[in-house]
């Protein structure tokens, strides 16, 4: 494993390490850059520089003083910096031991003086090097690069201690088993098990982001399938029925995320129960409404097949926006093998389906002389209907059938 792919950081962080060892500090290159070159990975032109030094905060605030074009703090108490220069963004975090309290979310931070320290504290040992800028070899007091290069997933500390730390980090080695086709070393996984009720600590949202990064990789199975052995699936997901259904239905819907997310749930309940879990568990609104909505049509297209082409229409209008998603899923869930070819013909014969009506809400009023209100929404539930029933309208086609329906209907009013 080599570290020349580290060059071009190396050259742009070099004024700025010059700076801290003009003041008698050392600064260090860490994070995924440095584990992504040893893997031989390409560098995005969009990183941001994640180093870590042994000068305190304010010594680093001073030290970007004229460096930086911008300058952040929030992160202070916990010893970081923020700065962009030009394009990059730039965080300088003090050396630091993080422990979180038994109850507590927010971790207690001591600095400390020697890099190996701030090291013992990261996650995994493949997060645990750096490199000493800007001309240092790699430090790697945890044989992380033997770990990468034999596809190992381990923890510097016990993986006890270091889950205690941070339990989102039990997320994150299914996040990273899966991205970068790791193997899960026993005892990190005997320690996931034993502390899944740990995760209770982390707020919802940051669960919710990792488990977004894990529904977006490409193949997220291996990273599910350590969250359904540890038990850690049902803290995430709420009920999650058979996991090995899951997976095997998960294997079948192809890369996105929300029809992934989807089919980890098809069995967890009805699509009402799935949505209610997620919002319990944080999931944005945008995110429950989509998962019911694929699920809804998808378990619809199972139970209930669109045979004739009204039912078939009506489930294509019903799926709206999510109807590739929905065919993907109930494909994956049985028997409906051409579901897929008879809503592409549908659309390519009708492209106008699920478009806006061919007659709008004024236009009716002005039709059959409404003033706003539920008469209104009759017809345009009519015009709906019709147009499901039979197919394309031309505005002439429309306005005749609604002349003849409103004189139905004004004729039975009267009766």
């Amino acid at each position: 494993m080599s570290l020349e792919r580290l060059d071009p950081v190396r050259e742009e962080a070099r004024g700025l390490a010059e700076r801290f060892a003009a003041k008698g500090y050392r600064v260090y290159l860490v994070g995924g850059v440095v584990r992504d070159s040893l893997l031989g990975l390409p560098l995005d032109t969009d990183f941001d520089l994640d180093l870590t030094t042994d000068a305190q905060p304010e010594a680093v605030k001073s030290i970007l003083e004229g460096w930086a074009d911008t300058l952040w703090t929030q992160g202070e108490r916990f010893g970081t910096i923020g700065a962009r220069k030009g394009d990059r963004r730039v965080e300088i975090t003090t050396h630091r031991r993080e422990r979180y309290h038994p109850d507590s979310r927010k971790p207690e931070v001591a600095f400390a003086a020697a890099v190996e320290a701030d090291l013992s504290r990261r996650d995994f040992t493949m997060n645990a090097m750096a490199v000493e800028l800007p001309e240092g070899e790699l430090m790697d007091p945890f044989d992380g690069a033997a770990d990468l290069a034999a596809r190992r997933l381990c923890t510097p500390l016990d993986p006890k201690e270091t889950f205690s730390d941070d339990p989102l980090r039990m997320l994150r080695a299914a996040r990273f088993m899966a991205q970068f086709e790791l193997t899960a070393e026993p005892a990190l996984v005997a320690a996931m098990a034993a502390m899944a009720d740990r995760l209770s600590i982390v707020a919802d949202e940051r669960i919710r982001d990792e488990l977004d990064r894990l529904l977006a990789l490409g193949d997220p199975g291996p990273g599910f399938g350590l969250l359904f052995a540890t038990g850690l699936a049902e803290r995430v997901l709420g009920p999650v029925g058979d996991g090995s259904a899951a997976l095997a239905c998960l294997r079948l819907v192809g890369d996105d995320p929300v029809t992934r997310l989807a089919a980890l749930l098809a069995e967890a309940g009805t699509p009402a129960e799935v949505r209610a879990a997620l919002s319990e568990r944080r999931a944005t609104t945008a995110v429950s409404r989509a998962v019911f909505a694929v699920l809804t049509a998808a378990r619809r297209a199972v139970d209930q097949p669109p045979l004739t082409l009204p039912e078939l229409r009506r489930w294509v209008v019903d799926a709206g926006s999510h109807g590739d998603q929905a065919v993907i899923m109930a494909t994956a869930l049985g028997a409906v093998s051409t579901l897929t070819a008879d809503v592409a013909a549908l659309l390519e014969a009708e492209p106008d389906l699920c478009g806006p009506p061919v007659l709008d809400g004024g236009d009716i009023m002005a039709l059959l002389d409404l003033a706003p209100g539920p008469e209104v929404g009759a017809a345009v539930e009519e015009l709906r209907r019709h147009r499901l029933d039979s197919g394309p309208l031309t505005p002439d086609e429309a306005r005749t059938h609604l002349v003849g329906w409103h004189r139905l209907k004004t004729s039975e009013r009267k009766v």
